[in-house]
């Protein structure tokens, strides 16, 4: 039979496995804290707002100064009835001016004419005898539906300079701030004109409408509009002598391409009829004036 033998060893195996665990937790409650890792952030995709389509309306009319330059060509066609005589003349004009928007005075406009030009039935548009050039002018936007209003010197409605810029009202208008297809707006006028040399007033409607946005070359989107008018003249004076009294109307219609930044015209072509009666003592004459209006940069 073998001798009996004590169990300290397993005893002392199994308080050391004891010792080590509680040391080694000791140690582990001891120790300095280790930071738990952070998971690393997450990227998140900014949804950006697409890209407005700037040929989509509305289109936002701004009122920015700045400077221009245009051209404006009107090319006419005069019949005249004097009794059974008839007799048909054509003339051409050729406008050039650069006209800036001023900062800091609302509606003030001021400009120069550059070039004023006049052909009579086949010969080319030249300058004009006794006309200086350049030739400058101040105006004042239309507002509230009115028409620009041009600031001429004192000697009179039948002045020189007063005829020359007739033509730049087709060029000045004020649209609204918002525009989209079939928007419309209107303006108005009454002004004093000379048809040889007899003042005659003028009463003048224009009507806008919208049509649409196209893109040109060089240029950037413009704004199309379509554009009628209707004219109402009449005056009374003297010639060769003779009372004589004039009545006309007129009816007209243009396409203008606005550029919504400052909201002027870049170009523009239309057609104006103007029916014309000059009655006197002893003769009558009848007048149809036809004049294709154009506008370029």
């Amino acid at each position: 039979m073998r001798p009996y033998a004590p169990v300290r060893p397993r005893l002392f195996h199994a308080r050391r496995a004891v010792v080590a665990m509680l040391t080694a937790g000791g140690i582990a409650a001891c120790a300095a804290p280790r930071p738990a890792t952070e998971p690393a952030p997450r990227t998140t995709a900014v949804e950006q707002a697409p890209t407005r389509d700037p040929m989509r309306a509305p289109w936002t009319v701004t009122d920015d100064a700045g400077t221009w330059s245009n051209r404006i060509e009107l090319a006419s066609t005069l019949e005249s009835r004097v009794d059974t005589v008839m007799r048909t003349d054509t003339s051409r004009v050729v406008l050039e001016l650069s006209w800036s928007r001023l900062a800091g005075s609302p509606g003030g406009l001021s400009g120069l004419v550059t070039a004023y030009r006049l052909g009579v039935g086949a010969m080319e548009p030249d300058t004009v005898r006794g006309l200086l050039l350049p030739m400058a002018f101040r105006a004042t936007e239309g507002r509230d539906g009115g028409q620009v209003r041009f600031e001429v010197p004192p000697s009179g409605p039948c002045s020189p300079l007063l005829a020359v810029v007739q033509p730049v009202r087709d060029l000045l208008v004020r649209p609204p701030g918002r525009l989209e297809p079939g928007t419309t707006w209107s303006d108005s006028a009454t002004y004093t004109i000379c048809r040889d040399s007899i003042p005659l007033e003028v009463t003048s409607r224009r009507s806008f409408v919208v049509r649409g946005a196209e893109r040109r070359d060089g240029i950037g989107l413009v704004v199309v509009v379509d554009r009628t008018a209707d004219v109402r003249l009449h005056g009374d004076g003297t010639q060769f002598g003779e009372p004589i009294t004039i009545r006309a109307e007129g009816q007209g219609t243009m396409r203008l391409e606005l550029l919504p930044r400052g909201g002027v015209v870049v170009s523009g072509e239309g057609d104006h009829e103007l029916e014309m009666q000059m009655r006197g003592r002893r003769r009558s004459q009848d007048l149809t004036q036809r004049t294709r209006i154009t506008i370029a940069p």
